[in-house]
């Protein structure tokens, strides 16, 4: 019981952790270092998000969150939509960077740079 973290608490330790994410996967992106086959993991989830996001404005129309709440229930769809597709592609493209080149980056997030 003791031993297993809730996994409330493991979704906002992500949250928490999601700005550091985010630069991680953007001085990455940018690096001259990490090779351009690598980099296109990113962008083809990028596209993704788009084709998503135009797709759900023309076709689809789901609803976590009824219309009745002001500008969020317009947007949740398409936010969890693009978050589902852009989160995972920004992990698997962290995780296929050079170890030596993640680490330098982490180390400089680490220290605020």
């Amino acid at each position: 019981m003791f031993g297993r973290t809730p996994k409330s608490f493991r979704f906002l330790r992500f949250l928490y952790h999601l700005p550091n994410f985010v630069r991680l996967a953007w001085r990455l992106f940018w690096d001259a270092r990490v090779p351009i086959y690598r980099k296109a993991i990113l962008i083809i989830f990028e596209v993704l998000a788009i084709a998503f996001a135009v797709g759900y404005f023309l076709f689809l129309r789901l609803d976590f969150l009824p219309d009745i709440f002001p500008i969020l229930g317009y947007t949740d769809d398409l936010i969890i939509g693009i978050f589902l597709i852009l989160v995972p592609g920004a992990w698997l493209f962290i995780k296929c960077a050079p170890d030596e080149i993640v680490q330098e980056h982490v180390e400089r997030i680490s220290q605020g740079d």
